[in-house]
């Protein structure tokens, strides 16, 4: 395993929630939007959750809609470094989507210029690609640092601890949760907020708070495993 510098990493994590309260506020404020889950979003997630198939389209959306950045929002993001041992965490939480994104993405522009790293969970096949997308929605320009159409995959200025976890596997477990369990650090996942309720908690419960502490426990919990390699 190659050496990681945990000085020049910077870990971070996404929360989601659908892009509106319930399907009937995305009919009534985006009917283009809206058309397009009947078509597309709606089937997509019965074929990958058989165990909804007949639950109904509102609560389809509620439930998953906030997985795909179509027809989701980024609520918040967490970000954090290790320095000398000490560790610094930010949230950016707070106002539009759009004001979240760009605070993210002039994050990421200073710590390009650092030459720093991405560090994240499933970062390369969720996290990223969600911010890119919503960034080009949001009409922000995605910082460099990011993967585009034409980045090599070993170009990726990203660790991504899933794939660290995997060893070049593409099969078995690797849910942060998981990790952190058998690895007998402190897990992310015991609160009253996690991913599967952070539509209804941001919409239902106005609870940002909580999500925000959420997402920074992930982050913590990201600089735990990579404390953990570093010390073998």
């Amino acid at each position: 395993m190659s050496e990681i510098n945990e000085n020049k990493l910077l870990f971070f994590d996404i929360e989601t929630a659908g892009s509106y309260a319930n399907i009937e506020e995305l009919e009534d404020k985006n009917l283009t939007l809206f058309n397009l889950w009947v078509k597309m979003g709606e089937s997509y997630f019965r074929r990958h959750y058989p165990e909804d198939e007949r639950i109904p389209s509102g609560e389809l959306y509620k439930k998953y809609a906030g997985l795909l950045p179509e027809f989701g929002r980024v609520v918040c993001v967490s970000a954090g470094f290790i320095n000398g041992g000490e560790r610094k965490i930010q949230s950016f939480y707070k106002g539009s989507e759009m004001e979240i994104l760009k605070e993210v993405t002039e994050l990421f522009n200073k710590i390009h210029k650092l030459n720093f790293s991405l560090c994240g969970h499933n970062i390369k096949t969720f996290d990223l690609p969600y911010l890119g997308k919503r960034m080009l929605i949001n009409k922000v320009k995605p910082s460099a640092i990011m993967p585009s159409h034409d980045t090599k995959p070993w170009e990726i200025k990203a660790l991504d601890t899933k794939e660290l976890w995997n060893f070049g596997s593409y099969k078995g477990l690797s849910s942060l949760h998981l990790i952190c369990g058998v690895l007998g650090l402190d897990t992310p996942k015991d609160g009253k907020v996690d991913g599967s309720n952070i539509h209804k908690s941001y919409y239902n419960d106005n609870n940002i708070g909580e999500i925000k502490e959420y997402c920074e426990k992930d982050v913590n919990a990201l600089m735990d495993i990579i404390s953990h390699v570093k010390s073998l």
